[in-house]
């Protein structure tokens, strides 16, 4: 059986027991049924992620603490340069996770390899927007970003620090591909939906199936409070 599939049934049921819901109350939390549940907790299904987000969702867990490859009670995680998960959108981006996840983590941070014109909210597409805290540090290329209605051009070595609750954009300028560090407090659904993209493109049972969860080619705009 999967390690993966074996990791996220063994968190359910030792989240389920630590809350002290039954297989129901934990149904009626997050709109899964029990029956559903039982399949999950003893391998006899695969869940779709958005089965394993609502069910998440009930046990007021982040959606990435079933996705980390350290036991969930720890809170160090070391990542090693040749286990980074990596992604590419085709057309407009290579994404490297940089960092191990710990539980209920707020910090997340990729490199990001960002084709000409393309990046977050770009032309056509609506602003991101969501609480927290964004840093870009450039290594090569450049940037065009625009915060709160304010223009900057960020070059290699240079970084931009910001207030993520204002409107932003930044995407690769001067028509040639810029690699960036990006560093941010990420809205749990936007690390659900990079976390489920890598995973998907890498094949793993069970999150290779995306059922209901959008998967937009580009990287998505966030609008949250």
């Amino acid at each position: 059986m999967d390690e993966d599939l074996k990791r996220i049934a063994a968190r359910i049921r030792s989240w389920r027991d630590e809350a002290g819901f039954t297989l129901q109350q934990l149904g009626d939390r997050s709109g899964v049924s029990a029956s559903t549940i039982h399949k999950i907790e003893n391998l006899q299904t695969v869940p779709t992620i958005a089965v394993l987000l609502k069910v998440a969702n009930g046990l007021n867990r982040r959606p990435s603490e079933l996705l980390a490859e350290v036991e969930v009670g720890r809170q160090v995680s070391v990542l090693r340069r040749d286990a980074r998960p990596r992604l590419t959108v085709k057309g407009h981006a290579d994404l490297e996770h940089l960092v191990g996840m710990i539980p209920r983590n707020k910090l997340d941070v990729w490199r990001l390899r960002i084709h000409p014109g393309m990046g977050a909210g770009p032309p056509g597409t609506e602003a991101w927007q969501f609480q927290g805290e964004m840093v870009l540090l450039v290594e090569d290329g450049c940037i065009d970003a625009e915060v709160g209605g304010e223009r900057f051009q960020i070059y290699a070595g240079d970084s931009l620090h910001f207030d993520s609750s204002l409107p932003h954009r930044w995407i690769a300028a001067n028509e040639k591909t810029a690699t960036c560090v990006v560093l941010a407090m990420m809205p749990e659904r936007l690390q659900a939906d990079l976390m489920a993209r890598i995973a998907a493109a890498s094949g793993r049972s069970p999150l290779s199936r995306v059922d209901g969860l959008p998967m937009d080619p580009s990287l998505p705009s966030i609008r949250s409070t």
